[in-house]
């Protein structure tokens, strides 16, 4: 708690008639505290007080409004109204995975067309061109 200062030491806090916060860290926090915190305070924005400290602030950085996307959004791939089913495909491989057998990934194979269907078949994280291809060849194309 700031205790409260006599004449001539509160003569201390000031330079040029202009209020000074002297280069005590907890003074300063104690300060922050309560001009912030106060319930007729509302929480002022960063402008208002040190950006470090509403930086640190709970209830400050829960209530603020979110002005940007999280990620980027989804580019939706345009389709044909008649096409027909995995006509139009996209392909992705899901690398990294524990081991399973002899498999350690997976590549999805989603249909952007008419049933927006996805296929998952474990493969390695070694798999080629050839070998991506002959596994849509054995489990889609035919």
């Amino acid at each position: 708690m700031i205790k409260e200062k006599t004449d001539e030491e509160q003569s201390d806090w000031l330079k040029e008639g202009h209020l000074v916060i002297p280069p005590d860290e907890v003074l300063k926090c104690e300060i922050l505290q309560l001009l912030h915190d106060a319930p007729t305070a509302g929480h002022p924005s960063q402008d208002e007080t040190f950006v470090d400290y509403v930086a640190g602030c709970v209830v400050c950085q829960q209530n603020k409004n979110i002005t940007h996307h999280a990620c980027t959004l989804l580019y939706h791939i345009p389709t044909p109204e008649n096409a027909l089913l995995f006509q139009q495909i996209a392909l992705d491989l899901i690398t990294g995975l524990p081991p399973n057998g002899p498999h350690d990934s997976v590549l999805m194979i989603i249909d952007h067309g008419c049933s927006q269907a996805a296929i998952f078949l474990p493969c390695t994280m070694t798999i080629t061109g050839p070998g991506v291809a002959q596994l849509y060849f054995d489990n889609v194309y035919r």
